[in-house]
């Protein structure tokens, strides 16, 4: 990140005084030309290789281009970025020999591409400052592993109750369970039990098993919607004691 911003940094804060050179005295702007166009071309390569690993590291898979709304920025800013590597290389190969030799035609024209570069690049910086509205698909796929617990505390019993993934759909429901001071607590059964009633789910039950862990867990469980679910945990202590748990907890889409 921090060499595909410098590059980009080293770039216009170049272009912006060679600009500035030429409209104040083309007879002198030679050399800063000359100089512009040997170290640009390191520049250019630093740009293009941070950026790649930047994209890959960000973006991970081609589609993300089309169907997220930071891969529609990266595409608008590709865009931007190949228009400005084509006036460049029209400067360098085409405009560049023939404004150091004198032709003032060429001068004229060379200052005006470097002003479109110029205006290029802010709209690349515009582009790319709007990325702080929209989380990159690595960001994204991170997030939406990132399991969903409540913490729910009754006299007689507690529960540290976790969702992984976080989120609608296929889950994994798991509690570690406690006396309410916070002791051990062997009960003989735990079930869970979800609902929804303002999507009209009715009570979801399963019984949990206990893998060994500590914990209590249900592994098959399919809650179809986002939003906010009504979670309860019916502990059995013995056969004659049964408490109960409940709270609730948010799940993404």
């Amino acid at each position: 990140m921090f060499l595909h911003a410098a590059s980009i940094a080293i770039w216009i804060g170049a272009l912006v005084p060679l600009g500035q050179v030429f409209r104040i005295d083309t007879a002198t702007a030679a050399p800063a030309l000359i100089r512009f166009s040997r170290f640009i071309p390191v520049v250019v390569v630093v740009l293009v290789a941070a950026g790649t690993v930047l994209a890959i590291v960000q973006v991970r898979h081609p589609s993300a281009l089309l169907h997220t709304a930071y891969g529609n920025l990266l595409v608008a800013k590709l865009v931007l970025i190949a228009i400005l590597f084509l006036l460049a290389a029209i400067n360098r190969w085409r405009l560049t020999q023939r404004a150091v030799a004198g032709d003032q035609d060429n001068t004229r024209y060379l200052v005006r591409t470097i002003a479109a570069e110029t205006l290029l690049v802010l709209l690349v910086l515009g582009v790319a400052a709007t990325w702080r509205f929209t989380p990159p698909p690595r960001a994204l796929a991170i997030a939406a592993v990132q399991p969903a617990s409540v913490h729910i505390h009754a006299s007689k019993a507690m529960a540290e109750l976790t969702v992984t993934p976080g989120r609608a759909g296929p889950v994994t429901v798991s509690a570690m369970i406690m006396t309410g001071d916070f002791g051990p607590l062997d009960a003989k059964e735990v079930t869970f039990v979800f609902s929804q009633p303002a999507a009209g789910i009715e009570p979801i039950r399963r019984k949990a098993v206990k893998p060994g862990d500590g914990t209590w867990r249900v592994s098959d469980l399919v809650l179809p919607v986002p939003g906010q679910w009504k979670v309860r945990l019916d502990i059995l202590i013995s056969d004659f004691e049964l408490t109960r748990l409940e709270g609730t907890i948010n799940l993404k889409p």
